[in-house]
C-alpha cells in the first residue's frame, strides 16, 4: 500500500542568495539614484525674497484666494457645448472619452489638443484664444470679399515688349481733314443766295462787301455740304508712298464724312508685312491749297490727322494732331493691345464695366466700341427732340434728314457727357487696341538738293515748299504693350486667400476640414452602424439559446 505522508511535515527551506542579483552586472556603468553629498550653493537673492515672501504671508494669501477663485469658477453654470471647459478628476481610464476629446487629441488644429488633460482655467484661455483666431480670420475674409466685390476686375500689364508678328501688325485709320470748311471754288461755281446764319462755318468776315452768299433753288442740306466741301482726295493729296513703292492714291485713300470735321480722306489701316521706317511706311504729299480758303476753324491753314480703329467713326475725343502747311510731319505709332481673360465671361457687363465682342450690337457700325455707341445714341437723341438727323450722322434708312429750316433745332440741342453716359449706358469695349502717335514737325524748304532730283513722289507736279504738307507714318518698333483684363479674384486665388487667411490664424489646411468632417458625419455614422450590428448579434443569440433551451 502507498505511503501517506504526514499532516503536518515541514516545508521545504529554500535559501536564495540576492546579492547575486543586486551586483551590477557592469559596475562601470554604475548611476548614483541619490547625491548625498552634494555641496550646499548659497542663496540668491530671489530666493532669500521668496522666503521673506513666506513670512509675511504675502504668498500663502495669494495661494488661497486663487484656488478659491478656481472652486468658485467650477462651481458657475456653463451652456451643455461648453461642458468640456470643466476639468478631469480622473486619468481617462475609467471614464470614456468623448468624441469631441478623441477630436481634439487627433486634430492638426493648434490649441484644441489643450482642452484634453489642462486645468479649467487653461481651457477657458486657450478658448479664447481660438475664438478671437477665428473672429479675425473671418474679419479679413470679409475685407478680402468685400475688396472683389468693389472692383471685380483688374488689368495686368503682362508685356511691355510683346512681339508683333508680321501678319498680325496693321495700320489703324488714318483720317486726313482740311481746315478749311468750305471750298471757294465750289461755292463760285453756282449762284447762291445763302444767309450766313445758315451755316454755322459761314460769317460776314470771310467774303468782301462785293461778294454775295445765298441759296436758291431747292437744293437739300446734304447736297449743299456736299457741293461746298474741298475735295481733300481729289485734289489736296498730290502723291502717295506704299512700303517704299508708288501707289495710286485712290487705292489707299477714299472720302469719307464726319458730323463734327466735314469731308475727309481716310486711309483704311491695310494690313503691312514689315515697318519701322519711313520707306516702308506710309508717305502722302498734301497741298493746303491757301487760295481756296473760304472758311476755317483754326487760325492757320494745313490739314488735321486724326487716328481712330478702322471700323469706328471720329468723335471729339479721337486723337488728332495739326499739320501746318509748310511742313514735313514724322507720325510715328504704338500699339497698345487690351485682351480679357475667359473668366470675364462669368461677370455681367454693369459688375465688370465693359462689354465683350457680339454682347451688345449695333444698328449702324459693324463693330462696338464706346465712341460708336456714344454716336448712335446721341442721333436717336436729336431723332427724338428734332424729328430729324443730320445728313452725316449714324441713322437708319427710314430716319429723315434735316433739312436747313431745322438747323436752328440741330444748333441748340446739346447733349453732356454725363447725360449721354444716363441715356446710353455705353461701356467701353473689354477688348481692343489702341494707338498712340508721337509727331516731329519740321520746315520744308525747297532749295533743299532732294526736291531738285527726279524723285517719284515729286517729279510728276511741281513742288511748292511754302504751301505742301509731307506725311510720313509708321510704326517706331516691332513690339507693342500687352495689358490683360482679369478678375480680382477667381475660384482658385479664393482659395489661396481662404487658406492662407486660415493657416495663418488657426494653422487649418484640407487635412483639418476632412478630420471635421470625419468626426462630424463618418465617425458617428459608423458608430452607430457598429452599434445596431452588435445589438441585432445579440438579439440573433438570444434566439438561438431560446430555441435550445426548448
Amino acid at each position: 500500500m502507498p505511503t501517506t505522508p504526514a499532516k503536518d511535515a515541514p516545508q521545504p527551506i529554500y535559501l536564495i542568495n540576492f546579492e547575486a542579483y543586486l551586483r551590477p552586472k557592469r559596475p562601470h556603468k554604475i548611476m548614483p539614484l541619490q547625491c548625498f553629498d552634494r555641496p550646499e550653493r548659497p542663496q540668491t537673492r530671489c530666493e532669500q525674497f521668496h522666503k521673506i515672501l513666506q513670512r509675511l504671508k504675502f504668498l500663502r494669501y495669494w495661494r488661497t484666494q486663487r484656488a478659491r477663485f478656481s472652486k468658485r469658477l467650477e462651481q458657475l453654470p456653463l451652456p451643455r457645448f461648453l461642458n468640456f471647459l470643466r476639468a478631469r478628476h480622473d486619468d481617462g481610464l475609467c471614464k470614456s472619452k468623448t468624441g469631441f476629446e478623441i477630436y481634439c487629441e487627433m486634430s492638426s488644429i493648434h490649441g484644441f489638443h489643450v482642452f484634453v488633460g489642462a486645468c479649467t482655467w487653461q481651457r477657458v484661455l486657450w478658448w479664447l484664444l481660438i475664438c478671437t483666431a477665428i473672429l479675425l480670420s473671418l474679419l479679413v475674409l470679409i475685407m478680402s470679399y468685400s475688396l472683389s466685390a468693389e472692383t471685380p476686375t483688374i488689368r495686368y500689364i503682362e508685356s511691355m515688349l510683346q512681339p508683333i508678328s508680321e501678319q498680325s501688325m496693321s495700320y489703324p485709320a488714318l483720317s486726313i481733314c482740311s481746315m478749311n470748311r468750305i471750298s471757294k471754288s465750289q461755292l463760285r461755281m453756282k449762284e447762291y443766295t445763302l444767309p450766313p446764319q445758315s451755316l454755322p462755318w459761314l460769317t460776314k468776315r470771310n467774303w468782301s462787301r462785293n461778294e454775295h452768299v445765298g441759296i436758291s433753288g431747292n437744293i437739300s442740306w446734304s447736297q449743299l455740304l456736299e457741293n461746298l466741301a474741298p475735295r481733300t482726295c481729289e485734289s489736296q493729296v498730290l502723291g502717295c508712298l506704299w512700303q517704299g513703292l508708288v501707289q495710286s492714291c485712290d487705292r489707299l485713300l477714299t472720302p469719307s464724312w464726319s458730323y463734327s470735321e466735314g469731308r475727309c480722306c481716310t486711309f483704311n489701316g491695310t494690313p503691312i508685312q514689315t515697318a519701322g521706317n519711313p520707306a516702308k511706311g506710309l508717305t502722302l504729299r498734301l497741298a493746303s491749297q491757301l487760295e481756296d480758303y473760304a472758311s476755317s476753324r483754326h487760325s492757320a491753314a494745313g490739314f488735321q490727322l486724326l487716328l481712330h480703329e478702322a471700323q469706328s467713326g471720329i468723335h471729339a475725343a479721337t486723337e488728332r494732331a495739326l499739320l501746318p502747311r509748310g511742313t514735313e510731319a514724322h507720325v510715328m505709332l504704338r500699339s497698345y493691345n487690351t485682351h480679357a481673360t475667359p473668366y470675364i465671361d462669368g461677370l455681367k457687363p454693369a459688375k465688370r464695366g465693359c462689354y465683350l465682342s457680339q454682347e451688345r450690337l449695333l444698328f449702324y457700325y459693324p463693330k462696338y466700341s464706346q465712341a460708336n455707341c456714344l454716336a448712335e445714341c446721341e442721333s436717336e437723341r436729336i431723332l427724338k427732340v428734332c424729328s430729324c438727323v443730320h445728313p452725316h450722322m449714324p441713322k437708319l434708312p427710314q430716319w429723315p434728314l434735316c433739312q436747313l429750316e431745322q438747323l436752328k433745332c440741330l444748333s441748340e440741342v446739346a447733349f453732356s457727357w454725363d447725360q449721354l453716359q444716363r441715356f446710353c449706358n455705353c461701356l467701353p469695349s473689354c477688348q481692343f487696341k489702341r494707338y498712340e502717335m508721337q509727331i516731329d514737325l519740321a520746315a520744308l524748304n525747297e532749295s533743299y538738293p532732294m526736291f531738285q532730283a527726279n524723285h517719284l513722289l515729286y517729279g510728276s507736279k511741281n513742288f511748292n515748299g511754302s504751301d505742301e504738307v509731307l506725311l510720313h507714318v509708321y510704326f517706331d518698333s516691332f513690339n507693342e504693350e500687352r495689358v490683360r483684363l482679369d478678375v480680382y479674384e477667381n475660384f482658385l486665388t479664393f482659395i489661396g486667400t481662404f487658406g492662407g487667411i486660415t493657416g495663418l490664424f488657426m494653422g487649418c489646411s484640407f487635412v483639418s476640414v476632412f478630420e471635421l468632417i470625419f468626426f462630424v458625419c463618418v465617425r458617428p455614422t459608423c458608430n452607430w452602424l457598429t452599434r445596431q450590428q452588435i445589438r441585432y448579434r445579440r438579439r440573433r443569440q438570444q434566439r438561438a439559446n431560446g430555441t435550445k433551451a426548448n
